[in-house]
């Protein structure tokens, strides 16, 4: 008897680890919903960086109603953390994928950058340049369907 609550136990252990660190695939209109997130994020703008996760977000003093609709977007949209910082030049917004435990896999996220200037290598395909990567650090990103987004991952 014991040994089968103990097998019960470990089985419902490991199936839950199992299922908080499998890939979680962002739904087919991520890129529409954080259209609308960056849209909110240029709203509430003013010259300083904005984050905004699920627990928190800063600079203190967002708007309070805004932060709770990029929140409730951010869930539907499977998104762990939002930011936007702005130079003369551009505006660079990026939106984690959330995934769990990041130390066990690559950094996956979107990122919109009005400039295009773009740290990472762009590709044609993250997958396959992972695949064929020789280097230990990098950073690939690949243009979506839409101009200035990007689906990127790096190990870093």
């Amino acid at each position: 008897m014991k040994k089968r609550v103990v097998g019960g136990v470990v089985l419902l252990l490991v199936s839950s680890l199992l299922v908080y660190l499998w890939p979680r695939q962002p739904p087919d209109d991520v890129l529409d919903r954080m259209q609308g997130i960056l849209g909110k994020l240029e709203e509430m703008y003013d010259g300083e960086t904005i984050f905004i996760w699920s627990y928190n977000a800063e600079p203190d003093g967002l708007d309070e109603e805004r932060v709770k609709w990029i929140r409730s977007e951010m869930r539907e949209a499977g998104l762990g953390r939002v930011s936007l910082s702005c130079s003369e030049h551009s505006c660079l917004s990026v939106y984690s994928i959330a995934r769990g435990l990041h130390i066990l896999r690559n950094y996956m996220y979107y990122k919109y950058d009005s400039g295009d200037l773009l740290e990472e290598i762009i590709v044609d395909s993250v997958e396959k340049a992972i695949e064929e990567n020789t280097e230990i650090i990098y950073a690939f990103c690949e243009r979506t369907e839409v101009k200035h987004w990007f689906y990127c991952e790096n190990n870093h």
